[in-house]
């Protein structure tokens, strides 16, 4: 049964499946490997026997012709019983005969069985052509081929090449008597050079095999027998071409090679299990994050992020996930300003009602009082009275406003207008806070909106600034575009924002400011926001705040709302 686990699901399946082919091919290595190889080899090295031998009697049958042809030369008798004259036409004729690669020469023996002549050939060396004694052949093996006698082999020694003699009776074409014998001096390398090379890395050596017991390599000379001796066709008697097999040898790479194919399987499950240990182990710390992502969103951290890294399944998953938990915080966010929008709607007008008319006839009263009171110290008390009327008025202006935004009346906005208006209106309260208000970029600029909304924010954030900027400070206002939209970025140089309340300060009435109602920069958001942009806040505390506002430019055939 398959464990619960799906890594260890996997894990097991994969061993199996890398596992099992690798066995399969192991037993049926081993079973049938040997048996192939004999029956290859045997196929083969058969095949290879007969083709040597083939090529071994062709060369014999070529010597034993080339016999055939000097022995019934005419002449050939008469130039061997007289050693003491010479014949040119016949000495020229052996010399060809004798300029062969595979002889080292022509000799010609007696009727009693003596040398009394040798023709040198092109590798002849040594005696008897350049002088010194005779080999003695009387104790060479000597098998028969028809009418050729063959003697020999003398194996290689001292540096000596190998040879052996074929020889045939030369006959008197007058008497019919035997006049001596031609025998060709053959080079034993010529005949163990045509068996071939070793085959299978040097496993199976082909050697030839002679009369006496003679076992000579491919160079000619005597090879070591070390294993076992396949014979093939016999060429001559006693001649017979062979292979030396070692059978431990042959088999030893195959048997050396089902030991890699075991260590091959064991190897892979151990190289499996190494690889599903370290990537299960992985992916639970993986799948760990997601759990300590869902319990922290499930536990209202909406804005906690999971690690993306890496382009895997899991890292898809994550980038879902915290595309997820970015749209449910925006969703929520959404509805829970609907909600406060519902609630100050109401609160608004309850206020007005209940509030803001009572206000009015409490300041009328309060401003009759005034008309017609001599104390100085009282006066000033009403005066007071009568400022602080004021102040919850424009309390009551704002919520209003906040929870009853009018629609946008769109239209073209130029900015050099908007810069001018801010200019005339914000420049003599600027003059006497001693603060410097500059404007740049591009003021040819037309945005897409409402002219009354744009004005007011721009007014309520220039008045920000003015506020948080202490005296020879600066208010810079600076127009620029990219692709459809246009930027106008409103900087100070006051004391920033903290870090902490950077996300905070549009909030709906939250302030740093003993006398400020919060509403300020949550009624700029929402009016840029109706106008199809956005707004946005950057700060560093000691260095400042930009806060950047963005909406539509105007384009050919925008409509006006």
């Amino acid at each position: 049964m398959l464990p619960r686990s799906l890594v260890s699901r996997y894990f097991v399946v994969s061993l199996v499946a890398a596992v099992v082919p690798l066995a399969a091919v192991g037993y049926l290595y081993d079973s049938y490997a040997q048996d192939i190889l004999r029956a290859l080899t045997g196929q083969r090295l058969s095949a290879q026997l007969t083709a040597t031998a083939s090529r071994l009697g062709s060369f014999f049958d070529t010597r034993i012709y080339q016999l055939d042809t000097l022995s019934n030369y005419p002449s050939l008798a008469s130039y061997v019983g007289r050693p003491d004259r010479d014949d040119p036409e016949i000495s020229a004729l052996l010399r060809i005969e004798a300029d062969v690669p595979d002889l080292y020469g022509i000799w010609f023996f007696n009727a009693t069985g003596r040398l009394a002549r040798v023709i040198a050939g092109q590798a002849a060396s040594g005696p008897p052509y350049w002088g010194g004694e005779a080999p003695d052949i009387s104790r060479l093996p000597r098998v028969k081929v028809g009418g050729t006698e063959i003697i020999g082999p003398v194996a290689p020694r001292d540096g000596a090449p190998g040879w052996f003699l074929m020889r045939q009776v030369l006959r008197d074409p007058r008497s019919g008597e035997d006049s001596g014998t031609i025998a060709l001096h053959v080079r034993l390398a010529s005949v163990t050079e045509l068996m071939g090379a070793p085959e299978i890395g040097s496993l199976i050596q082909p050697v030839l095999t002679t009369p006496g017991g003679g076992v000579f390599d491919t160079v000619g000379h005597v090879a070591r027998m070390r294993g076992e001796l396949m014979p093939g066709p016999e060429i001559a008697p006693g001649w017979q071409a062979a292979l030396v097999i070692q059978p431990d040898a042959l088999l030893g790479p195959f048997n050396q090679a089902r030991h890699w194919l075991y260590m091959l399987v064991f190897s892979s499950v151990a190289a499996v299990a190494i690889l599903f240990l370290r990537l299960s182990s992985k992916l639970r710390r993986r799948l760990r994050q997601l759990v300590i992502g869902a319990d922290a969103v499930s536990a209202g951290q909406l804005d906690y992020r999971l690690p993306e890294t890496g382009n895997d399944e899991i890292n898809v998953v994550s980038r879902a996930f915290n595309g997820m938990s970015r749209k449910l915080s925006q969703m929520i966010e959404r509805t829970v300003s609907i909600e406060k929008m519902a609630v100050l709607g109401k609160f608004a007008t309850g206020v007005a009602h209940e509030v803001r008319n009572p206000m009015a006839t409490i300041k009328t009263s309060v401003q009759a009082l005034a008309r017609q009171e001599g104390d100085l110290e009282r006066l000033e008390i009403l005066n007071g009275v009568s400022s602080e009327i004021d102040r919850l008025t424009r309390v009551m202006e704002d919520l209003l406003e906040y929870g009853r935004p009018r629609p946008p009346e769109t239209g073209p906005v130029p900015v050099r207008d908007l810069f001018r208006r801010v200019n005339a209106l914000v420049s003599p309260e600027a003059e006497r806070q001693g603060l410097h208000l500059g404007v740049m970029g591009s003021a040819d600029l037309v945005l897409l909106a409402d002219r009354d909304h744009v004005m007011q924010i721009l007014i309520n954030l220039v008045v920000n600034a003015m506020q948080a900027t202490a005296p020879d400070g600066a208010i810079t206002l600076l127009a620029r575009s990219e692709d459809n939209w246009g930027l106008i970025e409103v900087s100070d140089t006051g004391g920033g924002i903290a870090d902490d309340d950077l996300p905070k300060v549009m909030d709906p009435f939250f302030t740093t400011r003993a006398l400020g109602t919060g509403l300020g920069l949550s009624i700029c958001r929402q009016l840029t926001e109706v106008n199809g942009g956005d707004i946005h806040i950057a700060s560093e505390p000691g260095k400042g705040t930009t806060v950047t506002l963005r909406l539509p430019l105007m384009r050919s055939g925008d409509r006006l709302g």
